[in-house]
């Protein structure tokens, strides 16, 4: 599991307990969604954009499937 450079530098503290909340997890856990768990924890306010952003990512499985 990887979290790009762009999170490290943007949010060091969400992206470093995401990291230990995804490797605590095991492997069912993507680095996409223990990132968003994590800054819930630290910013509940932003819910609706993390909701979005998994959103986003569910959109980004089912154009893969059809082109696949």
């Amino acid at each position: 599991m990887r979290f790009p450079l762009v999170r490290w530098v943007l949010a060091p503290r969400t992206t470093w307990q995401a990291r230990r909340l995804a490797t605590g997890s095991g492997p069912g856990t993507d680095a996409r969604t223990a990132w968003v768990t994590a800054r819930l924890a630290r910013c509940p306010q932003e819910h609706p954009y993390a909701m979005r952003h998994l959103d986003d990512e569910k959109d980004d499985e089912e154009d893969e499937e059809d082109t696949g």
